[in-house]
């Protein structure tokens, strides 16, 4: 089953999945919606994944490489211009068993942004793919 990408549309506070397979890149890309991957087995710690967030999401070159740096760029992405977010998680399952503080970080992260792409109404999701 593939992952249902018209919840994906929504800006609301259901903005965490889990699933088998992410979302379709073509469908997203038909609706304006940016979609970042990032692999799970390549992140050992904090740092790696703060690298694979900046990677993904192309953050300018004045990212802090630190949780505050993540917020402020996903609350900007301004040089990265889309009618939504989704960011995927491939791996997601060996990161949670690994490090479960490092995706709980991110889910945290995420939440906070969320809370003000919701206010200006544009989808922002995060899927954790297993």
């Amino acid at each position: 089953m593939t992952f249902p990408v018209g919840r994906l549309e929504r800006a609301d506070w259901s903005c965490v999945h889990f699933g088998r397979e992410g979302p379709s890149e073509d469908e997203l890309e038909q609706r304006g919606i940016a979609l970042v991957r990032i692999h799970a087995d390549r992140v050992e710690d904090e740092s790696g994944l703060l690298d694979a967030l900046a990677d993904g999401f192309s953050f300018p070159d004045y990212f802090g490489r630190n949780w505050d740096a993540v917020d402020e760029c996903l609350r900007d992405l301004s040089w990265l211009p889309a009618d939504g977010y989704v960011l995927v998680v491939r791996g997601a399952d060996d990161l949670w068993r690994r490090n479960p503080r490092l995706p709980a970080k991110l889910v945290r992260s995420w939440m906070f942004c969320a809370e003000r792409w919701a206010r200006r109404d544009t989808p922002f999701h995060l899927v954790f793919e297993w």
